[in-house]
C-alpha cells in the first residue's frame, strides 16, 4: 500500500483502524503545520453544543485518533510536540460549555473528556492482561512521554501515573537479573517524565512543605513502595529519594548505555 502523504495515517496505530471520512477530516486537521489553525479546524468540525449526543461523540472521536496518534510505536518527539501546541491552541479557544458525565465543562478550555480518555489508555506491558512486546513497551513510554510534555505545559496534570511509574522504578527492587527488557522498560518511563515533566513535579512536591502524616483518604495521599518509608506524599522528601535511585541506578552496569544516556538528560531544577 502506497504511503499516505500526510504522515499521521502511516502511523501504525492509525494504519490499524477503519477511518470514516470524518475521521480523515479530523487527521488532516491535526497534520497542519500551523497548530493553531488546526486548532481552529478542529473546532470548526465540532457539532453545535446544543446537539448534546453528537458534540460528545466527536469530543470522544478527537480525543481516541489522537491518543492512538501519541502512543504509536512510531511516533516522533516532533509529533509530540506538535500535538502539545494544537492542545495549547484548543484550549483558547471559547466554544462554550457542554454537560458530560464528569459534569459541565468548558470546550475547550476544560478539555472535556481528554483527561479520563488519557486515564483508560495508561496500560502498563507488565501486567499480564496487555502483555509484554517491544510494540506494548514502546506505545507504553510514548503514552507517559506525551503525558510528561501535557503536565509540563500545564495542559493536564497533575497526574497519579506519575507517582505509579516512579514508585514501580525507584521505590522497589529492580530486577535486572531475570527479564533486562522489562527492567529498563520499567526505568524509561520515569526517564520520560522526569525529562519532559521535572518542573511541575518538583513544584508538586514545594507545595507540600510540611505534610507529616497523610490519611489514606486524602488527595495528596500515594503510597510508598518498601524501599521509601517516608511520608506518601508528593514531597520534597520523597523528590530528594527520586533523585538519589536514579543516581544509584545510573551506575548500575547491567542496564544498558541507552538507558544511561536517557537518565543522564535529566534536568535539574
Amino acid at each position: 500500500m502506497a504511503e499516505h502523504k500526510n504522515i499521521l495515517f502511516n502511523l501504525t496505530l492509525i494504519k490499524k483502524r477503519t477511518l470514516s471520512p470524518q475521521k480523515s477530516d479530523i487527521l488532516n486537521a491535526f497534520a497542519c503545520e500551523d497548530t493553531e489553525n488546526a486548532a481552529f479546524q478542529i473546532d470548526y468540525y465540532c457539532p453545535p453544543l446544543t446537539e448534546k449526543e453528537e458534540a460528545e461523540n466527536y469530543l470522544w472521536m478527537v480525543w481516541d485518533l489522537l491518543i492512538d496518534i501519541i502512543s504509536s510505536p512510531d511516533v516522533t518527539s516532533e509529533i509530540h510536540e506538535h500535538f502539545v501546541s494544537i492542545l495549547q491552541n484548543l484550549q483558547q479557544i471559547g466554544k462554550g460549555d457542554l454537560l458530560v458525565w464528569t459534569g459541565e465543562r468548558r470546550v475547550w478550555r476544560d478539555m472535556p473528556l481528554f483527561p479520563q480518555c488519557m486515564e483508560v489508555s495508561f496500560n502498563d506491558p507488565m501486567d499480564e492482561e496487555v502483555g509484554f512486546t517491544p510494540e506494548s513497551a514502546q506505545i507504553w513510554r510514548n503514552i507517559n512521554s506525551f503525558a510528561a510534555r501535557c503536565m509540563n505545559t500545564g495542559t493536564l496534570g497533575p497526574y497519579t501515573q506519575v507517582v505509579d511509574a516512579l514508585r514501580e522504578a525507584l521505590e522497589e527492587e529492580l530486577d535486572t537479573d531475570h527479564d533486562l527488557a522489562k527492567a529498563e522498560c520499567r526505568m524509561q518511563v520515569p526517564c520520560e517524565w522526569m525529562i519532559h515533566g521535572a518542573k511541575p513535579l518538583l513544584w508538586w512536591a514545594r507545595e507540600n512543605i510540611g505534610y507529616a502524616n497523610v490519611a489514606e483518604d486524602e488527595t495528596q495521599y500515594f503510597p510508598g513502595g518498601s524501599l521509601y518509608k517516608g511520608t506518601p506524599a508528593v514531597c520534597l522528601q520523597r523528590w530528594g529519594f527520586w533523585q538519589t535511585r536514579f543516581e544509584e541506578l545510573g551506575k548500575d552496569p547491567v542496564l544498558t548505555k541507552r538507558f544511561r544516556r536517557r537518565r543522564s538528560r535529566r534536568p535539574r531544577p
